[in-house]
């Protein structure tokens, strides 16, 4: 009897231990009825697509407010975002930080840690290879897709092409929701947004004289 009791309060433990590992954060979508953008094999992108539009409400909000200039806030966005200079604090919603928490979950689309080149992404997730196969924009594709084949993606190969390419962006759910967890989520990943932030350049809403040039 005291041996039954025991296992039974082993599997109890067990359990309630299982349960809190996996245990799902509060989260409610807020663009559920939004048109799918995103169409990839063995990938679940119900979150990633909340992640893009999330991603995006906050880039046109912070850069281009009371008007949104979807090309502008990209070419701005991903200029600053590369040297750093992005104030996140400033930028991220509450929204997005709950998104935040959930794609955490996806514990296979992040590196353990931030890569030399500062990024957090993991390019062998199945959803970095949907977009390589999808990027509109025919030489980047071609580039992107090298790269993943011959196990050489990196923010130093890639990321003064992306800056090249930006005005496509809003076009390109694919390439977005890339940029958006490079450039975003990655990089709000280990912010503690309780803490006072970084000092940041000033002026990080200007429009540098380099941005959006596509050649």
């Amino acid at each position: 009897m005291k041996l039954r009791l025991t296992l039974l309060a082993l599997c109890f433990c067990l359990f309630n231990c299982k349960e809190e590992t996996t245990k799902k954060v509060d989260f409610e979508y807020k663009y559920p009825s939004v048109e799918n953008i995103l169409d990839c094999n063995n990938v679940d992108t119900d979150l990633l697509r909340e992640a893009f539009h999330s991603f995006e409400n906050d880039l046109v909000n912070f850069y281009t407010p009371g008007n949104p200039v979807y090309s502008r806030a990209y070419s701005m966005f991903v200029s600053q975002a590369s040297n750093n200079k992005v104030d996140y604090h400033k930028m991220t919603s509450e929204h997005s930080k709950k998104v935040l928490e959930a794609l955490k979950q996806q514990e296979s689309l992040w590196r353990p840690a931030v890569d030399a080149f500062g990024s957090r992404v993991n390019y062998d997730h199945p959803f970095i290879a949907c977009v390589g196969d999808n990027i509109k924009d025919e030489p980047l594709q071609k580039t992107f897709s090298a790269l993943l084949q011959t196990n050489s993606m990196s923010l130093r190969m890639l990321g003064e092409e992306l800056k090249r390419k930006t005005f496509g962006m809003k076009d390109d759910k694919y390439l977005a929701t890339y940029i958006a967890l490079e450039f975003f989520y990655g990089k709000i990943y280990d912010i503690d947004f309780s803490k006072a932030p970084e000092k940041v350049e000033a002026n990080t809403r200007e429009h540098s004289s380099h941005d959006g040039h596509n050649h």
